[in-house]
């Protein structure tokens, strides 16, 4: 799905919602309005809330399970905080400055925008939402807790959804906070960001033990599972590739990671395609090259006759003059392209590096086209009697850009011991995790910095009278306080406008 016609449709059902909220208001004035108010459900534009207090029992009882526990928690949760908020501040002047240098010189962005469609896939929208909302919750719920430790009333719980971003929140009164000393509120002012680097910790460890975890039922370093495949991706085909298939190969070289398997299709676009040394006698009973090849205008060489996908014009790589049997060879021959790969023992450039006997050929192609060998394992192997990788397959012949290959096609390192697993599930684990690293991390970088309406602003005035009270008269310590708030603020909008920018 393409962000544009996305977003109309959030925007209709927005309007829509929007549109009926009026319409039944006017119409059936009480008992609508009766009805929202017991719901604790209100609609604004491009906004839904629900507001409820079923959760506050339970939330006080947890909270009050092991008191000692959760005072000793929320203390170090309020300690951490507060070492990290001057580094909050020189993380954000780091991605303004890195932001103003000149674009090849600019390092990877620290803080970025994440907008589906943009800069995350459409695909993925599920783990945005679901990774978004949790965070939020655990960050509200860290509020609540430590607000019921601190003997501070919680009103009751609240979900948004603003456009397409979801939401939680706490409804904590502030003048029972204020009421309490500085170091107190900090408790229940940090909890929040306390939990999110909590959680960023958490999906940090289980993404990096999740190899670990998960060698009982999943093999790696044995080759890549394919996952998933576009609906238009050249890859698909009678002979091509499959969800489920092994790939161990590409181009004859073995490929065991993601990033083994994105260098080698990045090597086959940037560089010559290679030859195969392929046995004479192949060329001499299968050749089927028409009397007048000729260069087509985009420099691949056309020697075949019609347009069949099973022969390829190839051309001899080699130096006529220098090198002794091949004045018998045409420069060009029309060979079908699977039998002749199928019989050449190696790749080459030319025919130096080839056995005797044998001729280093290479397909003329279109200048972005490339011939890219793809071997796999059995998608279904009984060794131990489980799945896993038993005897290969044929080879796929992908020919066409190998860039479309790679965003078309889906793989991950995880092959399934077992036929009943599915070598998608460790992939969506590790991407669950990624999000939550980002959306976790975001949210805490986000509630320290000092802007008004965030953990920060209400963190940086306790911070302030916890140092200065003994020192400042409670005008001077508000003059800091707004200070810290104004240059918080330029540094957050900066940061996000020239990031939506540099994605525009």
């Amino acid at each position: 799905m393409e962000i544009v016609p996305f977003l109309a449709a959030v925007g209709l059902v927005h309007a829509a919602l929007y549109f009926t909220d009026q319409f039944l208001k006017s119409c059936m004035n009480v008992p609508y309005i009766y009805f929202l108010e017991n719901v604790g459900l209100w609609v604004k534009p491009l906004q839904l809330h629900w507001f409820t207090t079923a959760f506050n029992r339970s939330v006080t009882k947890w909270a009050l399970w092991r008191p000692r526990f959760f005072r000793a928690w929320f203390s170090v949760g309020a300690v951490v905080v507060g070492l990290l908020l001057l580094p909050s501040l020189f993380l954000l002047i780091s991605g303004l400055a890195n932001h103003l240098r000149p674009t090849q010189v600019q390092a990877v962005a620290t803080l970025q925008p994440m907008v589906p469609g943009l800069n995350i896939p459409m695909q993925e929208l599920p783990y945005y939402f679901v990774t978004l909302l949790l965070a939020s919750i655990i960050h509200e719920a860290g509020h609540a807790f430590a607000a019921v430790q601190e003997d501070v009333r919680v009103n009751g719980f609240g979900f948004l959804l603003m456009f397409i971003l979801p939401g939680a929140y706490v409804d904590v009164p502030t003048e029972e906070i204020r009421a309490l000393t500085p170091f107190r509120q900090l408790k229940v002012l940090c909890a929040g960001v306390w939990h999110n680097i909590v959680l960023v910790l958490a999906a940090v460890g289980l993404g990096l033990s999740a190899p670990y975890l998960l060698q009982p039922l999943y093999y790696q370093g044995r080759g890549l599972s394919v996952i998933a495949m576009t609906q238009d991706s050249p890859a698909r085909g009678l002979t091509g590739l499959e969800v489920g298939d092994v790939i161990t190969a590409v181009n004859r070289k073995a490929v065991v990671s993601v990033e083994e398997w994105r260098r080698a299709l990045t090597a086959s676009a940037t560089q010559d395609q290679a030859g195969f040394c392929v046995p004479e006698a192949v060329v001499h009973d299968h050749d089927e090259t028409v009397q007048h090849a000729f260069e087509g205008l985009d420099g691949s060489v056309q020697c075949c006759e019609g347009d069949s996908e099973a022969h390829l014009c190839f051309e001899l790589l080699e130096n006529r003059e220098a090198d002794v049997g091949v004045a018998s060879m045409h420069p060009f021959s029309c060979l079908p392209a699977r039998l002749a790969i199928s019989k050449s023992g190696e790749a080459c450039v030319s025919s130096a590096t080839c056995p005797t006997d044998t001729h280093c050929l290479a397909p003329s192609l279109k200048n972005t086209t490339r011939l890219v060998q793809i071997n796999r394992g059995a998608r279904d192997g009984n060794a131990g009697g489980g799945g896993g990788i038993g005897t290969e397959q044929e080879d796929v012949l992908y020919l066409g850009p190998p860039a479309y290959l790679y965003h078309t096609v889906t793989v991950t390192s995880y092959v399934s011991k077992y036929s009943f697993l599915s070598a998608s599930w460790p992939n969506t684990l590790e991407i669950y995790c990624d999000y939550m690293v980002k959306f976790s991390g975001a949210l805490a970088v986000l509630n320290m910095v000092p802007v008004l309406y965030l953990d920060g602003y209400w963190i940086f005035g306790a911070v302030i009278d916890l140092f200065l009270a003994g020192r400042c008269d409670n005008v001077t310590r508000k003059v800091v306080h707004v200070v810290t708030t104004l240059l918080g603020s330029v540094l957050l909008f900066a940061n996000i406008a020239l990031g939506v920018w540099s994605l525009l």
